[in-house]
């Protein structure tokens, strides 16, 4: 069209241009745009004699939302439900409003054959006439303006009046996104871009649901660079250390607090996800010029308090902030890695410039030493001459663990006797004897001692040896001892030392070159145990399995807790064993534990295997691989264990990068994740009747199988995200479908890992009352393992789901007694056969004549029987002379993408 808008104005019918002269005015009435929309679509409302005027925006390029809405009295309305709408709905009306003209439609009936998704979706909404004018920005259609039910006397005015309003609509639009984008900027950091204070403080205004993970982040040294360098290069150093942070957690919740100081959220973050996090980062930090202290926590209890989470990992921040500055001093080293740093080496030369300086300067090596070690409560401080095996301890060590004196002759000798057991004591002066007869320079061990009071506690014993010129004696030796009764340092269920007390270990392996076997394995089904018997339950059985491995295997062995249910043991290298009876030992030891309990579950624990040092990993990355091989141990449940390879290798990396982007797009609002539908037909005649709800993924362009991503859904509790979006997606898709046919159903599946969800149930009836749909439409479908798993969750679901009129399915029903018990116990209105009851079906008989026995043993029950995975046509024969009444399967229809779904219900219907 080449008129202006001021032309198009002026040739428009009188009442058109009144009708748009009171809608500008409208918009200069306020500031606002968004009460100016809504003021238009009221007044466009009540001139045009309409039930609905509405807007609908383009928010990706396939999704489209109702934004703004007006409604006339007594009309109900429909904003609220129409969000990410597929806009393959509506996609046969494009060509109209590309062409930038009105769409007007005077009878939805008439979409009936040509556009069948079209039609289902303003039937859906009881729409029989409605008109849509386009928004169009740059040439590309955004979204539309929308009439329902207009009168009729008002039709030769509603189309040229559409024609304008967009480029009023259009103007309120930009201004809005001006206005966001200014509000954007006061929540965002100038200098790096993350959030600001602001910017936290409203979201913890906002409800949260567990579980999360804060991680509180302090650049270290900030200030001191500002005071040398400048600000300049302190600004550099912020930005530096945010994108570092950015990188390794790769989220958008990074709040600056401070000048220094940033705060990590991480909502709905499994334990497992949080703690890969939290090892990415401090991989990250370890390898960075600079150093970033951090602290971290993670709870799923409720109610969530982002405050008292922010508030506990500082508290851990500053502590570990604290033993950095410590080790700085004592160790002269910038790194945390213990091995021997640069300054120690300067130190072994003549004239170093540590010695240099006390030789020009005054100074009180008491007081230096009494400044580390007094009020320090979480590590002890020890030097001494080799030669006269005399040495100095701090105070704290003094009183701790009952020494007499703080200079102590012989310490080897006295610090053994407070070592817990002789397992430890063996290990202790195994590690110090080959430190003397291989001249090592540094010690770092772990173990358990026993303090004056009896206590017994985890520590780290780490000290650096000098020795003489020609290595031949050793002449001082210095070095501390930690504390590990923090949840930083030992897990407190375990009282196993966490993963980063592994990395000196490893790395002193990694540097003498000797070999040796790290199995990895995971307790299964904790979360499980968690649902159905408590935490407290839970927590008694890791404590006991943890237990019993320290007492029978810890003299072969060194146990780590790694993140979630997962553990690493460190293999003597003096062990003999093969792999095969080490793993054996500690699978009958767990199974031993589960069975006391009495646990009955299959597969208890997964186990990977690794040879370390192992080619050019470090130790973190070591980890990494070993926890990646035990994610896919869980999967191959027909191996005893998954060892690390070339094939395994490919396996962890296409997994890691699957799993990743799993997550993402499920905290992405389910991006790349559609339904489709899987038709269910009637034995009778064959014509469709029902549907099943099927979740599909797509990742790298192609779809990705179920039974490849569901178990990682199930395995982090993203299950529940995805099965109230899938419920929500089968009503929604439901109300389209039953436009068509009044008596349709659609089936959606309920899993063992859902009936854990605490908000599942609440969900759905929110979901219904939303959409106005009778849950009689809506069939829940749950397997045999739900049924024998949860019957206390289990119970409480299937009530929930009579109140609400939906009714159960029971998906794979096979034959024995179990079914047969499940059949009598619960309340269910359809039972899907399993597809394995038709093997050989064709050749036998009597396999013939069993399901017709299942058949009619549900009919008298009053129950409706389906036959799932019905392929060729001699099948299809004998199962519709079963009696079955529905019969869903390939033979018929694969599962349909749900344009496919509605031209199927038009071609049946029209």
């Amino acid at each position: 069209m080449g008129l202006d808008k001021t032309e198009q104005i002026g040739s428009l019918p009188a009442r058109a241009v009144e009708i748009l002269n009171g809608c500008l005015q409208r918009v200069f009435a306020t500031t606002s745009p968004d009460v100016a929309l809504n003021n238009i679509l009221a007044y466009m409302g009540e001139k045009m004699l309409c039930d609905r005027v509405y807007i609908f925006e383009w928010n990706h390029s396939d999704r489209m939302c109702n934004t703004y809405e007006w409604c006339a009295e007594g009309v109900v309305p429909q904003k609220n439900i129409l969000q990410n709408e597929s806009v393959d709905s509506i996609q046969c009306l494009f060509p109209i409003l590309e062409e930038k003209k009105v769409i007007v439609i005077d009878d939805v009936e008439q979409l009936g054959k040509q556009c069948p998704a079209a039609y289902a979706f303003f039937k859906s909404l009881g729409i029989s006439s409605f008109a849509a004018g386009p928004i169009n920005r740059d040439g590309k259609i955004i979204g539309f303006v929308g009439v329902d039910e207009p009168d009729v006397r008002m039709m030769s005015v509603l189309k040229p009046m559409l024609e304008v309003i967009g480029y009023f609509v259009l103007s309120l639009l930009k201004g809005r996104e001006l206005i966001a984008h200014l509000r954007e900027l006061g929540l965002h950091d100038p200098l790096t871009g993350a959030f600001n204070r602001n910017a936290l403080i409203e979201f913890n205004q906002q409800s949260s649901v567990p579980p999360a993970g804060v991680i509180y982040c302090d650049i270290t040294g900030l200030k001191k660079i500002n005071d040398m360098f400048g600000h300049a290069k302190g600004d550099q150093m912020i930005q530096h250390c945010y994108e570092l942070i950015h990188e390794s957690l790769d989220t958008d919740l990074i709040y600056r607090t401070g000048g220094d100081e940033f705060v990590v959220l991480c909502p709905q973050c499994s334990q497992d996800e949080f703690d890969d996090k939290v090892r990415q980062l401090r991989r990250l930090i370890r390898k960075d010029e600079y150093h970033i202290a951090i602290g971290y926590t993670w709870s799923d209890q409720q109610p969530l308090q982002f405050d008292e989470l922010i508030a506990k990992a500082d508290r851990m921040m500053y502590e570990n902030k604290r033993n950095y500055y410590a080790w700085q001093i004592v160790a002269h080293d910038a790194e945390q890695s213990h091995g021997l740093s640069k300054d120690m080496e300067k130190m072994e030369q003549p004239k170093s410039q540590f010695q240099r300086f006390l030789e020009n300067t005054y100074y009180d090596m008491e007081m230096v030493f009494e400044s580390i070690a007094k009020q320090n409560s979480s590590s002890y401080f020890y030097f001494g001459d080799m030669q006269q095996d005399l040495f100095y301890i701090s105070d704290n060590m003094r009183d701790d663990f009952g020494f007499e004196n703080n200079v102590v002759s012989g310490l080897f000798r006295a610090w053994s006797q407070r070592i817990s057991t002789p397992e430890f004591q063996d290990i202790f002066w195994q590690d110090i004897s080959a430190m003397l007869r291989e001249k090592r320079t540094s010690h770092d061990l772990r173990y358990q001692v026993r303090d004056v009071h009896g206590n017994i506690k985890w520590i780290q014993c780490y000290g650096i040896m000098k020795w003489s010129e020609d290595k031949r004696t050793p002449l001082f030796f210095s070095g501390r001892v930690s504390h590990q009764d923090d949840d930083f340092v030992i897990d407190p269920i375990t009282n196993f030392p966490r993963e980063t007390a592994a990395f000196g270990h490893l790395n002193e392996l990694r540097k003498t070159g000797q070999k040796t076997q790290i199995v990895g394995f995971s307790l299964n089904s904790i979360t499980e145990i968690n649902s159905t018997k408590g935490r407290a339950y839970a927590d008694r059985l890791i404590k006991n399995i943890a237990n019993r491995l320290t007492e029978t295997l810890s003299w072969k062995m060194t146990f780590h807790r790694l993140e979630g249910m997962r553990c690493m043991a460190v293999v003597n290298p003096l062990c003999v064993e093969g792999n095969q009876a080490v793993v054996e030992q500690i699978r009958d030891i767990i199974e031993d534990c589960y069975e006391s309990m009495g646990i009955a579950i299959r597969n208890v624990c997964s186990f990977a295997l690794m040879e370390y040092p192992c080619e050019d990993l470090t130790p973190e990355d070591m980890v990494e691989n070993l926890v990646a091989l035990i994610r896919i141990a869980k999967q191959e449940t027909d191996q005893p264990f998954m060892e690390y390879s070339i094939e395994s290798i490919k396996r962890i990396q296409q997994m890691s990068n699957m799993a990743l982007a799993l997550e993402q797009d499920v905290l992405n609002n389910m991006k790349n994740f559609r339904v489709v539908v899987q038709p269910v037909v009637s034995a009778k005649d064959g014509s469709v009747i029902g549907g099943e709800t099927l979740l599909r993924w797509t990742f790298k362009g192609k779809d990705v199988s179920p039974a490849v991503f569901i178990p990682i859904l199930e395995k982090d509790n993203m299950i529940h995200i995805a099965g109230r979006w899938v419920f929500e997606q089968a009503a929604r898709n439901c109300i389209q479908m039953i436009a068509y046919n009044p008596e349709f159903y659609l089936t959606f599946n309920v899993s063992l890992h859902q009936l854990s969800d605490t908000e599942l149930v609440s969900f759905m009836q929110k979901t219904l009352e939303k959409y106005q749909l009778d849950g009689s439409h809506l069939v829940t479908e749950l397997t045999e393992s739900c049924l024998d798993e949860q019957p206390e969750m289990l119970e409480h679901f299937v009530e929930a789901c009579g109140k609400m009129g939906m009714r159960i399915a029971l998906d794979d029903f096979g034959s024995g007694y179990s079914s047969l018990r499940m059949l009598l116990q619960y309340p269910s209105s359809i039972i899907k056969l399993d597809r394995s009851l038709l093997e050989e079906i064709t050749e036998s008989d009597q396999k013939m004549h069993f399901i017709s026995s299942i058949v009619y043993a549900c009919h008298q029950f009053g129950k409706k029987v389906c036959m799932e995975g019905v392929e060729r046509t001699d099948q299809n024969t004998i199962i519709r002379d079963t009696g079955c009444d529905m019969i869903q399967g390939y033979y018929y229809y694969r599962p349909m993408e749900l344009a496919a779904v509605y031209s199927l219900l038009s071609e049946k219907t029209h």
